[in-house]
Order: C-alpha cells, then structure tokens, then sequence
C-alpha cells in the first residue's frame, strides 16, 4: 500500500517532534507500506520504501498554505497514486479523488474555552489567527476526513462538540513515550524550596502566573526560595532564566525540584507526564489536560492559571513543608506503540479505497 503523508506545517517544536517520531517508527518497523513525506523541507532521509517530496514555498504565507490544501491534492495524487492520505498537519487536502484521508489533529488552541486571543493585540494575534482563521479550517477538515486521531481524551470531546463529527470516525491514540529514560526522585534529592518550570516564551505558557506570584511571595521578604525557568533575560533574586537546556537537564531539574506549569492551552504536556513518572510534587494549572494526566496521582495540586494568588498559596506551603512527598502507590503506563495503531487505521483506510 502506497500511503501520501503529508505535513508541510512541520519544521520546528512539537509538529516537527512528531513528523520524525512516526518517520523513525516506519523506518524501523514498517518495510510493507510505501511512503511519500510531502515537507517543506529536506528534513528526513529516503530509503526503499520512503520518498521525500519537498515544496518550500508553502510555508512562505497562509495563503500558500490554503492554495496547497484546496489545490495540491489533485496534482500530488496524479503524481504519486496513493491509496490512503495521512495528513499530519490538521487539515485535509480537497479535489482528491474519494481517497480515504486521515488526518492528526494535534492543535488544540482552536478546541480550548479557557482563552480568546484577541486579534488586535499584537502579542495575541498569531495565535488569534489560529485560533479563529485556522481553526475553521480545521473544524472543517475533520469533518470531511474519513478518520481523526488525536493524542487525547479532552481533545476528543472537544472536537466532537465544536466540529460537530460522529465519535465514531475519531480515535484517541496517546503519544510514544520512552519511559526507560525516567528514574524517580524521592524526599532526599527533592528540595521544596526550588521550582521548576521548562517552557517556551509563547504566552499561553503563561509565565505571567508565575511572576505576579513570585511578586506575592516576596512581600516582607519572609520566605526563601528560587524559580527556575528556561526562557532567556534577565534574572533576580528569586527567578533564574536559565534559557534553553536539553532534556536531560529538565529531568535532573525535575528530580530535585517542584514542578511549576501554569500553562493553560496543551495538547498533552508532557512534562506533566515526565514530572509524574519521575514522582516529584506538582502544582499545576486546573486545566483538562492537567487532570487527563494527574487525576490519579498523589503528588499534584491543582490552581487556577489566571489567579497567581492560588499559585503564591501552594507555593508557600511547598518552601514551609506543609506540602511535602508522598509516597506514589502506581506509575502511569500508557500503552506503548501508538504509531503501529496509527498504521492499523491507514491500512484499513487504504482497503476501503482499493475496495471502492
């Protein structure tokens, strides 16, 4: 079976994270299926059973983007004669021929309630863009697709409710995890006075929180305590900007300090995953995804992400040792291989076209 993937949206972060994760796993694993990476980019490597077709133009605006999505489809079909689209990007292609299309939807800004991005502030207004401009396209995509994946359950209500799809045409498939990298922390190594928090500068990541917090805490210069974060600039007396490290710093952090996430938009959030395997204690923001993940576990509390008063509290406690470690009676194991489930639903989607 001849499957067209396509993500030309992918060059950096989590998107680009996850077009190589299901590149790595085919490579490896798959030698039956025949591949076509259509990218922006030369990001990935040929073999005898995958292609790489490179249109770099795409990325250059969203107009090229929406000319690629409604008219590409027909030319790319032409060219390569797939049986089944894999879409990694969030949305489908148009004008394809009644080929089965799949798509991974792994954008949850347009699916959230806790935020409208405001297109007139400048800061806001990528992500308004997305939000609103995008995210109809989106919603629209996942209702002509023939199946949508998506990494988790909140996102999966959250579509069905505002795309308005039948359950059954979408599937939850939680991401690949390499669960051998993670070792625990226990009350020896762990120090309540230090936070940690490894995120980018994007402003639903909410720093702000963490800052008016650190404001609070302050007042009377009565506790002592310093927060980590990776994001450049200058730092103070209690926040270090320790810019970008790699991951095998955010774990060391991890062991031996409290987790700090008062992000509010996540597909996943994956450190909330790493810091829950690991056994630390976390203040998290009260969100679905937070609670998707850490419903279950001993060691986490939960705050309102715009009211940094609820975040100075739990801080408090934590550097007073009202909150300490508990003892974890169970670890997370989510099931492993999820692009082998991935690779189930396009060969099924692959025989309904070839039946067709």
């Amino acid at each position: 079976m001849r499957v067209l993937v396509i993500d030309v949206a992918a060059s950096e972060g989590g998107a680009l994270t996850i077009l190589e994760s299901f590149y790595k796993y085919i490579k490896d694993y798959d030698k039956s299926n025949e591949y076509i990476f259509v990218l922006s980019d030369y990001y990935l490597l040929e073999n005898d059973n995958i292609k790489i077709d490179v249109y770099s133009d795409v990325k250059k605006s969203y107009l090229n983007r929406l000319k690629f999505d409604y008219h590409y489809g027909k030319k790319l079909i032409n060219k390569w004669h797939p049986d089944v689209i894999f879409s990694m990007q969030n949305t489908i292609f148009y004008s394809t021929d009644n080929i089965h299309q799949v798509v991974y939807m792994h954008q949850s800004i347009p699916f959230q309630n806790l935020k409208k991005f405001n297109i007139l502030n400048t800061k806001e207004r990528k992500l308004a863009i997305v939000q609103y401009f995008i995210g109809y396209f989106i919603k629209k995509s996942v209702k002509r697709a023939n199946k949508v994946i998506v990494q988790t359950n909140w996102v999966k209500e959250a579509v069905i409710k505002k795309a308005k799809i039948d359950e059954g045409k979408i599937r939850t498939i939680f991401p690949d995890f390499n669960y051998q990298e993670i070792t625990k922390t226990n009350k020896k190594y762990l120090n309540t006075s230090e936070f940690f928090y490894p995120a980018s500068n994007e402003i639903y990541k909410n720093h702000e929180c963490i800052y008016n917090a650190v404001d609070i805490l302050n007042k009377g210069n009565q506790y002592e305590f310093k927060v980590y974060l990776t994001v450049t600039g200058d730092s103070s007396e209690r926040i270090n900007n320790c810019g970008y490290i790699n991951h095998d710093k955010v774990f060391e952090n991890m062991k031996t300090k409290v987790l700090i996430f008062p992000s509010y938009i996540e597909t996943v959030g994956l450190p909330l995953l790493e810091a829950k395997l690991i056994g630390t204690i976390i203040l998290a923001s009260d969100t679905p995804f937070s609670h998707e993940i850490l419903d279950d576990y001993e060691n986490v509390y939960f705050f309102n992400p715009f009211n940094a008063n609820e975040l100075a509290i739990l801080m408090k406690k934590c550097i007073n040792k009202e909150i300490v470690l508990k003892p974890v009676s169970k670890l997370l194991c989510k099931n492993r291989n999820s692009w082998d489930k991935v690779i189930s639903i396009l060969n099924e989607e692959g025989k309904k076209y070839e039946k067709n």
